[in-house]
């Protein structure tokens, strides 16, 4: 995250020594002046007198078409698609999570030192492709090892900790502001990427490659049969393709869009009240992001337990209800500290969504495409998220109140339109008897005739097969695979 939001704090000294994006007029050393913000042609504002010797000057700002493509398209498409196509190699039983996650960390590492070396916009799109290509294997990758650490009435506080590691990182990229003033940009760029150098080797050494317990081929394979991991396109639509996956995917990416907006957005909007953003924004999302996504994930592990499923989408209906104000209030309260402590407690209300939305997602597909489930979660919210980023610069010019408008309607009215697209998912699970408590959370028994039933179910004629002879297969207990229910019951 602190890789990818470094291009926001960066931004402005970037654009003006590589020359892309809007221009705006400005006071000497960049300083917000009504006389020469009011200005909006390049003759007009050089002819402002400041004083003696002192005029406004026509000076690239940072912001525009160019900058909203290098934040959002140039690394969501290629992000989404490559996490889409290689996602499926998580649940290969011969892949090492591991060592895949130490070499993408390594990549996308060099790629921000690459980067600071750029003089033109080219540079920049190259290397940002580069890494939205090794960051997408990042996330797949790692929650198919935290599925196989944890079981599933834990999976809820597990993914909302592994979430710490996005808060933490939009907090240092803003901290990294203030090494941009110290030492430029190009330096800056290359901080940013030497943790990740050095993070590589002791992921490999440090992080271990756990059994995979919920992968079908782990338990098929130690009850005598052989499964094949190939897997029809037919079924695998089947499974992620259900309306609770889809609306649970639009709600999260509503969000996510509100989330990238506001950081690609958010020094902007706060330079035009002459506020340091980095004095808040180094710790806010820390603090905030860290302590509501451990507090909702493991509230909605309480709630599995004694809800099911449905309790996980009721905790995500009520903290987008319940952070909404507060994220009305960054936008609209006059003063800066105020501003920022509602950020504060929408951040603590309302940032749960992400790792509880990955746990029911996760929780309402078969463990065979569990990751690819996670790849096309993150392939629909990301491409909606990031994209989002090109309205900015289209409302900012429409709105009255330009960039506050803009906010209003991209960041702060995202939290109430989730919340109604949850509630939706939560009428709709109800409604199929979907999610229901059970007394074995998200399992069920398997015997070998009902995995030949289940053969027969899926068409898939070489899913698995018998070993040799019978006294294999008597000597095989009953196996327990955790898969929704719903998913292969026969009504």
């Amino acid at each position: 995250q602190m890789d990818r939001y470094v291009l926001s704090v960066c931004s402005k000294p970037m654009a003006r020594e590589i020359h892309f994006g809007s221009k705006t007029c400005e006071g000497p050393g960049g300083a917000m002046v009504d006389a020469c913000s009011n200005q909006t042609e390049s003759d007009k504002c050089g002819a402002v007198q400041l004083g003696p010797n002192s005029t406004c000057q026509w000076e690239y700002s940072g912001t525009g078409f160019e900058y909203e493509v290098l934040a959002g398209p140039v690394f969501i498409v290629i992000f989404t698609v490559t996490g889409l196509g290689l996602s499926p190699l998580a649940d290969h039983a011969k892949t090492n999570r591991r060592l895949a996650l130490s070499l993408v960390v390594f990549f996308w590492s060099l790629m921000n030192i690459f980067a600071s070396f750029s003089t033109t916009y080219w540079h920049l799109v190259i290397t940002r492709l580069g890494l939205g290509i090794f960051e997408a294997i990042c996330t797949p990758f790692a929650v198919s090892l935290i599925n196989d650490y944890f079981d599933k009435s834990l999976q809820g506080t597990a993914l909302g900790i592994y979430n710490w590691g996005i808060y933490a990182g939009v907090s240092l990229a803003f901290a990294l502001k203030l090494l941009v003033e110290a030492v430029g940009w190009r330096w800056t760029y290359r901080v940013s990427g030497f943790p990740g150098i050095l993070l590589a080797p002791l992921i490999f050494f440090a992080v271990r490659e756990p059994e995979r317990r919920f992968s079908t081929v782990a338990h098929l394979n130690r009850g005598g049969l052989v499964a094949n991991t190939h897997l029809s396109l037919r079924r695998i639509l089947r499974e992620i393709l259900q309306l609770e996956i889809g609306l649970v995917c639009i709600a999260s990416g509503v969000r996510t869009a509100a989330g990238y907006v506001l950081l690609y957005s958010i020094n902007s909007f706060f330079s035009q009240q002459d506020v340091n953003v980095a004095v808040y924004m180094s710790w806010v999302p820390l603090v905030g992001g860290i302590l509501g996504a451990t507090i909702g994930g493991y509230a909605s592990d309480r709630l599995t337990k004694k809800y099911g499923l449905q309790g996980r989408i009721a905790l995500l209906v009520f903290s987008q209800v319940a952070a909404t104000p507060f994220a009305f209030g960054l936008v609209l309260l006059n003063n800066t500290t105020l501003a920022f402590l509602s950020l504060l407690i929408s951040f603590i209300l309302g940032e749960a969504f992400l790792g509880v939305s990955f746990a029911v997602v996760t929780s309402l597909v078969s463990s065979r495409v569990r990751t690819i489930s996670v790849a096309a979660f993150m392939f629909v919210t990301s491409n909606m998220g990031g994209n989002a980023t090109l309205l900015v610069p289209l409302l900012d010019n429409y709105f009255p109140y330009g960039l506050r408008d803009t906010l209003l309607l991209l960041y702060s009215a995202s939290y109430p339109i989730a919340a109604i697209i949850f509630f939706l998912v939560l009428l709709f699970m109800r409604r199929r008897k979907v999610g229901l408590p059970s007394p074995v959370l998200g399992a069920r028994r398997v015997t070998m005739s009902s995995v030949s039933d289940e053969r027969e179910d899926d068409d898939d004629d070489d899913y698995c097969r018998p070993l040799l002879d019978d006294s294999s297969r008597r000597q095989s207990p009953d196996l327990l695979i955790n898969e929704p229910t719903h998913i292969h019951s026969k009504e």
